[in-house]
């Protein structure tokens, strides 16, 4: 029987009911999930669960079949038509997501995806417009970013995926498996000090960034089997470095923590890590409240244009200093053009010209 998020996040609940209640809401938890009609977001109704395509005769339609969430891809023109499910959501709906399914033990991705900013189904990023294509296999290096743990098991001399699996980004993959820890607090109730369980906060800072690098440096080598990593060891035991580390690529599944090593803020600030921003237990959208992270540090008077951009450093700090950037690696092709998502790169430095553009948005200028 597959181990789903739920249960974990559930241990953990009795003594830390505030964090979990927080995470739970969080896209790390929310990152991958069984299929179906409450986890995919997309409308699955014959009215708007249809994608037309340029290819004539070629079409997909997302619907509930069965109480069961389906793709069926149509190409009249050849006479051709297969349905799959989907059996797993991948992505935790904030900006999109993309579906897999089960087959013979292993798993593929659809060739169709929800993009949540325009509220349709889009074809699934890198897949032609009306390509049929089912063919996509999901390695395991792809389920250990987006899953907790996935086993692989041999079936008649093949390596397939158990059913053994944890899905979302749950507690144990960054304080590791809390079982000894859940054990020993149940009969040492009065002791506030915890035992037996990770805590990342107290680990050096190269081990906290390995912590977040794990699914957050990159594409890089395996040197072990994947999700074979153990919160508070050296990642580049179980990595070759990465391909890009003299000179990291800004993008999706680019290697923000090498761009966050390369900006001043992180050479100037000794024990800064990812969680000097960022607090992972509960989602943070409002960029006025991360800014706050920034003037902690800095303050209004030292900018060079304080004077003119005003009360606005409160806010504006992420946009101009971390600025969103389209997607060269996820392209979605359409019936009409090429789009993609954007991303929001983590090197922070002056971006003369993004700054430019955003004050000219502002009403009173």
């Amino acid at each position: 029987m597959a181990l789903g998020p739920p249960n974990e996040a559930e241990t953990c609940r009795p003594c830390h009911q505030a964090t979990v209640q927080a995470y739970l809401t969080t896209a790390h938890y929310r990152t991958s999930a069984v299929g179906d009609s409450t986890t995919v977001h997309g409308p699955l109704d014959p009215a708007r669960g249809r994608l037309s395509t340029s290819r004539v005769g070629v079409s997909f339609l997302m619907a509930l079949r069965e109480g069961r969430p389906t793709l069926t891809a149509t190409d009249s023109a050849r006479g051709l038509s297969r349905t799959e499910p989907l059996d797993l959501v991948i992505g935790s709906g904030r900006k999109g997501q993309s579906y897999l399914y089960w087959y013979h033990g292993l798993l593929f991705e659809l060739p169709v995806s929800y993009l949540t900013t325009a509220n349709q189904w889009i074809n699934s990023p890198g897949y032609q417009d009306g390509q049929v294509d089912f063919t996509r296999l999901i390695p395991p290096r792809c389920l250990e970013c987006h899953t907790t743990a996935f086993e692989v098991v041999e079936n008649a001399g093949t390596a397939v995926y158990s059913d053994n699996y944890r899905l979302g980004i749950t507690c144990r993959k960054c304080h590791g498996d809390g079982t000894a820890h859940v054990e020993y607090h149940a009969t040492h109730a009065g002791e506030k000090t915890g035992r037996a369980i990770i805590n990342p906060g107290r680990l050096t800072q190269d081990r906290k960034l390995d912590n977040c690098g794990l699914c957050h440096s990159g594409a890089r080598n395996l040197k072990a089997p994947a999700f074979r990593y153990k919160p508070g060891e050296p990642l580049d035991n179980y990595f070759a470095p990465p391909a890009d580390r003299d000179n990291p690529t800004p993008d999706v599944h680019g290697n923000q923590i090498e761009l966050l090593r390369r900006s001043r803020c992180f050479r100037s600030s000794p024990g800064m890590t990812c969680t000097t921003c960022h607090n992972i237990h509960r989602p943070e959208r409002d960029l006025t409240v991360l800014a706050e992270k920034c003037l902690s540090c800095h303050q209004n008077v030292q900018h060079p244009a304080s004077a003119g951009i005003g009360a606005r450093l409160k806010s504006a700090c992420i946009d101009c200093h971390m600025p969103l950037r389209k997607s060269n690696a996820l392209q979605i092709n359409t019936a009409t053009g090429q789009g993609g998502v954007y991303y929001r790169s983590h090197t922070i430095a002056t971006y003369p010209d993004v700054a430019a553009e955003i004050v000219k948005t502002w009403p009173d200028r």
